[in-house]
């Protein structure tokens, strides 16, 4: 039988030509040995160069995990536990699953931390000036507005503000938004991790811990509402019966100090009445103590209850991000250099065949 010779495709590569193409690559990169050592060195000493004159400060990772536990209200295990997808969530509740992390990072809750007071190195200090001073704003956002530089906080209530402070404000709340980060821990996990970064250890700390008491502080808030006014009512209802009760027992006390003087027995008639009515008026008034007393533990046990699994750490681990330009250009360089031998390579004219 004749031997039948397998005709290679054009598309198709050989064994030889796979070597032969090694062998080109080869020699290709060995004589342009040069850009290939040079434009990386290039590359990196212009992006070390920009890393010298355009250092950034080294940047302070904070972060707490906590769990937010239910409450006890009447429906068992609470209407807290629908916060993280765990249960049923309370009618109209808006802080559930994603909504809480949204709440989180929101103007108002944002806002009221910047505008608490806070003790820093052992002196009272509202913690937006804090902020302003440690927060690298005034080198970065307000490099070109040196009208804010020299601002700072004298009043912590925002409906007292001018235009200037509403308007320092609202950058403030923008850029501490935008540090900060919340996120469930993992993704079985009900617990929550809330961190951030900063270029100041003890202002990353304290913005951590800080934020955590305001959102539980807003979030009970919000959580209770409902009960708070019921026991503002009660309340109300306890200290009018009180002062009633007060004028009663004051009158009952003259009209028994003046039968005890007088024999006449239309007097006797009226202290009789006004001590049942005393009386009558004791027994709400105990009833409305009762009951203000219950919805004060019913409050208490509707208040949602945040645990710190983890706290921050001390000191705080620091995050660099110099030598970043050095090596992009490094890169750059190779990919050039790869490109030049290349096209070099492609480009070069033919060796003119040996004449016979």
């Amino acid at each position: 039988m004749a031997n039948t010779v397998r005709q290679v495709p054009d598309d198709e590569l050989t064994p030889q030509d796979v070597i032969e193409k090694i062998q080109l690559i080869k020699k290709a990169l060995v004589k342009n040995w040069m850009p290939i050592v040079l434009l990386p060195l290039i590359g990196f000493g212009i992006g070390y160069g920009l890393d010298t004159i355009m250092k950034t400060p080294d940047e302070y990772e904070a972060e707490v995990v906590f769990n937010l536990g239910g409450s006890q209200s009447s429906g068992g295990f609470g209407d807290m536990a629908g916060l993280l997808g765990l249960g049923n969530a309370p009618d109209a509740n808006i802080f559930t699953g994603e909504n809480f992390f949204y709440f989180v990072k929101s103007r108002p809750v944002i806002e009221r931390n910047l505008l608490k007071e806070v003790e820093v190195n052992g002196s009272k200090v509202i913690l937006a000036n804090f902020f302003i001073d440690s927060s690298g704003i005034k080198n970065k956002e307000w490099e070109e507005n040196t009208e804010f530089l020299n601002f700072k906080f004298t009043e912590r209530d925002p409906k007292k503000f001018d235009r200037n402070s509403r308007i320092v404000l609202n950058q403030l709340v923008v850029k501490a938004a935008n540090l900060t980060e919340i996120g469930p821990l993992e993704r079985k996990s009900s617990f929550s991790k809330l961190s951030t970064r900063m270029e100041n250890e003890n202002l990353a700390g304290l913005w951590v811990t800080s934020l955590l008491k305001t959102v539980e502080e807003m979030y009970t808030e919000n959580q209770t509402q409902k009960t708070r006014k019921q026991l503002h009512l009660l309340e109300s209802r306890r200290d009018s019966l009180g002062r009633v009760l007060g004028v009663a027992e004051n009158r009952l006390a003259r009209e028994m100090d003046i039968s005890a003087q007088v024999y006449d027995p239309t007097v006797k008639v009226s202290a009789s009445r006004m001590e049942k009515k005393s009386t009558f008026l004791q027994q709400m008034y105990y009833e409305a103590m009762a009951n203000a007393e219950k919805m004060r533990v019913s409050l208490v046990r509707e208040a949602p209850l945040f645990t710190e699994i983890e706290g921050i750490k001390t000191p705080l681990d620091s995050k660099s991000s110099t030598k970043t330009r050095a090596k992009i250009g490094a890169l750059i360089g190779i990919f050039l250099a790869l490109v030049f031998t290349y096209l070099r390579t492609v480009l070069a004219p033919a060796p003119k065949e040996a004449q016979a």
